[in-house]
This record gives structure tokens, C-alpha cells and sequence, in this order.
């Protein structure tokens, strides 16, 4: 029985690998894409959890920062493993500011609108 729960389960775990592995490379690509044109292409990796408490306040702060046309990802640790295992996330909320994908900044912890816009003014982020 549990074979057969396991052999179910099988093609699942598969597609979602892939779809992530995909991910990845599209990532990847974008990075080397921007690292040959030789744009300061900046972005500020929003690093948090659905379970955390300060990344929970920090969302909406970062959805308007966002809308106004800063370039910051959100990503979840959870389900972004990997990427957070690149940057050497150990405590959340981590922002890493990276220019052409090297990091060149980051802070943790929860922080105002106002200085999260501050830290964001370089013109790569926005």
C-alpha cells in the first residue's frame, strides 16, 4: 500500500521539481542576459515566510514599493530553498540588494516604508 502511495505521489513531485528547475533557468538566464549587456540591472530580493510575523508586516511595505516601481522580488524561503541557500539566508526578513546579480547590500529585520525606500533610491532598483 504504501508503494502504491509513493508510486502516486512520484509523477507530482516531478512536475513540481521541474516547474521549479525552470524557474531557476529563467532566473539564470535573465542574470547573465543583464551581466552581458552591461546594464546595472538592480533588484532587491525580499527574502520571508508565510509564518513570519515581521515578513507578514513587511508585505504590504514591499507591494507598495513595488507598485511605485521598484524592482523587488518576493521570495518565499519555503519554497525557494535553493536561492536562499545562495544568498546565506539564516534569519527572515533578509533583504539582499544585488546589482547584475552579485550582491552588493543587505539588512534583516522589519523596517519603516520610509527607509526601505531609502536603501531602495539607487537608480539600478528603480
Amino acid at each position: 500500500m504504501i508503494a502504491c502511495v509513493l508510486l502516486g505521489l512520484t509523477p507530482i513531485g516531478a512536475v513540481v521539481l521541474l516547474k521549479c528547475y525552470q524557474q531557476y533557468q529563467a532566473i539564470q538566464l535573465e542574470e547573465e542576459q543583464a551581466a552581458k549587456s552591461g546594464l546595472r540591472r538592480g533588484e532587491v530580493l525580499f527574502f520571508n515566510a508565510s509564518w513570519c510575523g515581521p515578513c507578514r508586516h513587511m508585505k504590504p511595505i514591499v507591494a507598495q514599493l513595488r507598485r511605485q516601481g521598484y524592482h523587488i522580488r518576493d521570495v518565499n524561503v519555503d519554497s525557494n530553498q535553493k536561492l536562499a541557500q545562495k544568498y546565506g539566508i539564516s534569519g527572515i526578513p533578509t533583504f539582499v540588494f544585488t546589482i547584475n546579480g552579485s550582491e552588493v547590500h543587505r539588512f534583516s529585520g522589519g523596517t519603516s516604508a520610509d527607509r526601505l525606500k531609502s536603501l531602495c533610491s539607487n537608480a539600478a532598483y528603480h
